[in-house]
């Protein structure tokens, strides 16, 4: 493993000294496609030569027309490869790492296609981004990974230099075949000028290309149930609340008869068109994974009651992938690149019935005893939803990209690059749909929330095949252009360049199924004829409202549409001086200028932030000049933009209302309750009627840029052949956050007093702001029934941050990092990482790890000041301890093993409950006492009537996992191997993330689910593969 750097991102170099470089030049060759270039060497010695495409050289010391001396060495993309040389003239073969890259100053690593074959790793790219240090797996809400602390959506992902991110969500990138990578980078921080729109960390993939060799190769692997071990049952947590008597402890979820399989078969072929010119490379793969079950995701609160039904779920995935490459060296100083890649990902998603066992069905539904059955209830087929889609998966995407890189002169090189990405995603309704109107979606609530005659006639039971919130069939178009130039000038690199994405969204949101959805709720046992908090926090006596609302029971029923199309630009602008001050330190100084704006669907531009500013400094010195030791540093600011799916709710029509009822019974064909009566009328929490939003009421004026900044200062030491090691610390400080704020009690004040004509606060929109500063933000009446008016009174209002009330979004992440590293000698390789840190602050992000919430970058958290008490403390994705260690060691020619482990603290535990004095309206005086509280129910830190503070309820159990691996490659046929991982050996399924919402909003009671387990630790698996490699 390679320290990360980010010079081109997708081509590396070779610099060095020579000792008496009077009339010396440099010769390089790629020893795999024969391409040639050369450098003079400078008075003092120093020579570099750029832009290079990745693989093995040749270099040559020239004198007098003769080679003087010959070193080999492996050019890697965003490094530098040392080549010095003394006065000796020999042949030198360097090793895989034999001393420091001098050269750079970023944290993180480079893992290349040896070494990832070599260790157990998963195929994808998060378990590549998870062995660097200062990453952690996200929540699976946002699956990928978090980098330094940050949010899930902080990250960049690059093929060759092409911007692959997901433009809906940000969260993660498409996949690429594993045969296909040449070596992956992943930057954790410190990284130079040319990347931008991340304030988490970069990954940059660089593919194979084709050499004067052919080769081909295929492969198949299966990872079989019968070698997984069982998946942990999740029970209900034992929360001492006496309406939950009749599940605390109980079975919730039973995963021990879930079925995997997995396999994955794929191929590749690559080599000369032309010897010398033209070069070719494809490969793809497919992988078949089947999965059977009774269903873990169901909604908070849900207990089964159709088990017979539709209680077993069948899934079938196909994920398709694949890259192909056109390399074209036109000449040695000019060279073509056309690289196409895809990721294709469906899953057919069928609900079956269960048959329960015995006569006894209550105890059998108890214990979910029974066996699947073959009568099919319901089918689906998803296709690249992303990980917050409908039944979550890979985003997938379609990339063509065309790349020119030209050495114009010998200090003169030009790169451009054009290219296309395109995410087809969407759901297609099949069995148990038929075209037809579905009923309303019905959440099927704990026992506890039962009538008791109506559950025993088994009444309570949802009869739409497709419940919850639905997406239509949309796509997500990227058009990006990037010109990169570089010069040499003396001393000096000098790199400037600019790039630009057009997105193009379309159909993005979801809507319930079914038109509206209907929860059944009890109100807290002695409260049956007290005032009590409902819907929006809007208090009513339920026993007054006849049907069963005497005995406390109540139904809510909920209408929600963001369905949308969006559009967004992006730009940047770059200059940077690499400036080699003396023999021994590197200064490199850059300025990053990115720009933004989002469109909604009605065409409307909500958006428009300029002058990113970005100022960045590093420096490596090479203390002993023999890359023996390096000291480092970098201080740098960094920015991240909104994604494309902000448009779909925060500023595009969307439309969310909550409504209360009793009843008297409930329709056995739909689930849905009968003999109704109104406890309040339809209203939204925050704004959304379906109306157009004026642009100006959605965004304030002079939004600050989303930025945090950053210092590391470090050293990497090479002791011996046999050692290297290194201390780096890292300090990251969260400048400017936004979100949205949907407090439009404030709004509403401003319009009455104003002579504004308004009707109700609640229809009023929410507006994105940065939390902790001023606001400025438009202003305007709106009809009876919600729509906007231009009054012809509207005007901009001004707020103090103290008016709005929200705190200065913070986040700090401090850490520590240290490694030992043997490079590759006398057959083995290893590495160990240790990092010691903390995230701390309140504000994760763009994401909400606390609730899974989908809704990047316009969280609840933040919409209204009475969340704010409480919220500053440890964040999710801090993780103290982290002890990463992994390796190979070759035992015998044929054989080799390899090994992968991770230690670390677990996740910081949190409450989320209901503070009744702040829905009452008692806390944000005298907006609350005129205008009511929130109304968003269990959003406070605050549980049980006392607080709760971030990070004070101690932390889930230490997460422990050890992968194995063996390779057999037999002597007696070059090229075949076998090789078997074990993922969790020892089979650890820790808590990885629990159920944190502690009541249903009333401020009262427990819920059934409260602190039980969200997700686990994978379980122990085994994957068997065999693959043959041929070159010609």
């Amino acid at each position: 493993m390679e320290p990360a750097m980010a010079q081109s991102s997708a081509t590396g170099s070779v610099f060095g000294t020579v000792e008496a470089p009077a009339g010396s030049l440099i010769n390089l060759t790629n020893l795999e496609t024969g391409l040639k270039r050369s450098s003079d060497v400078a008075t003092n010695g120093r020579y570099q030569v750029t832009a290079l495409p990745p693989g093995r050289y040749k270099v040559e010391l020239m004198r007098n027309n003769a080679v003087a001396s010959t070193l080999e060495v492996e050019v890697f993309a965003g490094q530098g490869a040392n080549a010095s040389f003394g006065t000796m003239a020999a042949v030198q073969v360097t090793g895989r790492r034999n001393r420091i890259d001098v050269s750079n100053t970023n944290n993180g690593a480079v893992f290349s296609a040896k070494e990832l074959a070599k260790l157990p790793v998963q195929a994808n790219l998060t378990s590549i981004v998870l062995l660097a240090p200062n990453t952690t797996k996200a929540d699976t809400a946002y699956g990928g990974a978090s980098f330094g602390g940050g949010g899930a959506s902080e990250n960049a992902f690059y093929l060759n230099g092409f911007s692959i991110t997901n433009p809906l969500t940000q969260l993660g990138s498409m996949e690429l075949p594993f045969g296909a990578i040449q070596q992956a980078s992943v930057i954790t921080g410190g990284f130079g000028a040319e990347f931008g729109r991340s304030i988490g960390g970069v990954m940059n993939v660089t593919t194979k290309s084709g050499t004067n060799n052919w080769e081909a190769g295929a492969m198949y692997s299966a990872e079989p149930n019968r070698a997984r071990a069982s998946r942990r049952n999740i029970h209900y947590e034992k929360t001492g609340y006496v309406d939950n008597a009749n599940t605390d402890g109980k079975l919730h979820y039973r995963r021990d008869l879930d079925e995997v399989h997995a396999f994955q078969y794929g191929a590749y072929m690559g080599g000369p068109l032309i010897k010398d010119k033209l070069f070719m490379f494809f490969a793809a793969d497919q992988t078949i994974t089947k999965q059977n079950g009774l269903p873990t995701l169901l909604s908070e609160g849900t207990a089964f009651t159709t088990t017979e039904r539709d209680g077993w779920r069948s899934r079938r995935s196909l994920e398709s992938r694949w890259v192909g490459k056109i390399d074209f060296n036109i000449t040695d100083n000019h060279r073509v690149e056309f690289t196409s890649a895809g990721d294709d990902w469906r899953e057919r998603v069928q609900r079956y019935g269960f048959t329960l066992a015995g006569s006894d069905k209550a105890a059998a539904q108890a214990a979910l005893n029974g066996a699947p059955n073959n009568t099919l209830y319901s089918s689906l087929v998803t296709r690249n939803p992303g990980p917050t889609g409908i039944n979550p998966g890979p985003p997938g995407a379609k990339v063509n990209m065309l790349k020119y890189i030209g050495n114009l002169t010998d200090d003169l090189t030009l790169t451009a690059l054009f290219g296309r990405l395109k995410s087809e995603r969407g759901v297609t309704y099949e069995h148990g749909f038929g075209g037809a109107q579905v009923p309303p979606s019905v959440t099927v609530p704990a026992v506890a929330n039962r009538v008791p005659e109506l559950d025993a006639q088994g009444l309570y039971k949802s009869f739409n095949p497709f419940t919850g919130n639905l997406s239509k069939p949309g796509s997500d178009e990227v058009k990006s252009f990037r010109l990169d130039l570089e010069y040499k000038w003396g001393d000096h690199t000098i790199r400037g360049g600019l790039d630009s994405h057009d997105i193009d969204i379309t159909s993005a949101g979801l809507a319930t199924s079914g038109g509206s959805a209907w929860s059944y709720r009890k109100v807290a046992a002695g409260r049956e004829c007290l005032p009590t908090n409902l819907s929006n926090a809007r208090p009513a006596i339920v026993c007054n409202f006849g049907g069963f609302g005497t005995r406390g029971y109540y139904a809510r029923q909920r209408v929600f549409s963001s369905i949308t199309d969006a559009k967004a630009e992006q730009t940047a602008q770059y200059i940077e001086d690499r400036w080699q001050f003396n023999k021994n330190l590197l200064l490199t100084f850059g300025l990053r200028n990115e720009q933004y704006s989002n469109t909604t669907g009605d065409g409307d531009k909500f958006i428009d932030v300029k002058d990113q500013i970005a100022p960045r400094l590093s420096a490596s010195w090479d203390v002993n000049g023999d890359a023996s030791l390096k000291v480092f540093g970098s201080m740098g600011r960094y920015h991240l933009q909104l994604p494309g799916q902000v448009a779909a709710r925060a500023a595009s029509r969307s439309t969310l209302t909550d409504q209360d009822f009793t009843y008297t019974g409930i329709d056995p064909n739909t689930g849905v309750p009968t003999g109704l009566t109104p406890i309040n009328v339809a209203q939204s929490p925050d704004g959304e009627t379906g109306s157009r939003k004026p642009p100006q009421s959605v965004v304030v004026k002079d939004l600050k840029p989303n930025y945090q900044d950053e210092l590391t200062l470090g050293f990497e030491k090479a002791w011996s052949p046999d050692l290297n090691f290194g201390l780096k610390g890292t300090y990251r400080k969260l400048g400017a956050g936004i979100d949205d704020s949907c407090d439009t009690r404030i709004l509403y004040d401003f319009a009455l007093k104003n002579g504004i004509p308004v009707v109700s606060k609640d229809y009023m929109n929410c507006f994105i702001f940065n939390p902790g500063k001023d606001v400025t933000i438009w202003v305007d009446g709106h009809d009876a029934a919600g729509n906007p008016i231009v009054s012809g009174k509207g005007k901009y209002a001004n707020f103090s941050a103290a008016e709005i009330g929200s705190p200065k979004a913070k986040r700090e992440y401090t850490a520590l990092d240290m490694f030992l590293e043997h490079p590759l000698r006398n057959g083995w390789y290893g590495r160990i990482n240790y990092t010691l840190s903390r995230s701390k602050g309140n504000m994760e992000g763009q994401t909400r790890s606390d609730t899974g919430q989908t809704d990047v970058g316009t969280s609840a958290g933040w919409d209204y000041p009475e969340f704010a008490a409480n919220s500053e403390g440890l964040l999710p994705n801090d993780r103290k301890h982290q002890l990463k260690l992994f390796g190979f060691y070759q035992l015998t020619p044929e054989i080799s093993v390899g090994g992968n482990a991770l230690i670390q603290s677990g996740r910081p535990k949190t409450c989320l409950g209901t503070n009744e004095a702040a829905e009452n309206g008692e806390l944000f005086p005298p907006l609350s006492e005129e205008y009511g509280g929130p109304g968003y129910g269990a959003e406070y830190f605050w549980c049980g009537g006392k607080p709760a503070p971030r990070g004070s309820l101690g932390r889930l159990p230490t997460e422990r996992r050890l992968d194995l691996s063996m390779t057999y490659a037999p002597n007696y046929m070059k090229g075949l191997a076998f090789k078997m991982d074990v993922f969790n050996v020892f089979n650890s399924q820790k808590v990885t993330a629990r159920r944190e919402t502690y009541d249903d909003g009333s401020g009262h009671g427990i819920l059934a689910n409260y602190g039980e387990a969200r997700s686990l630790q994978d379980a122990r698996s085994v994957k068997f593969t065999v693959e043959y490699n041929h070159k010609f």
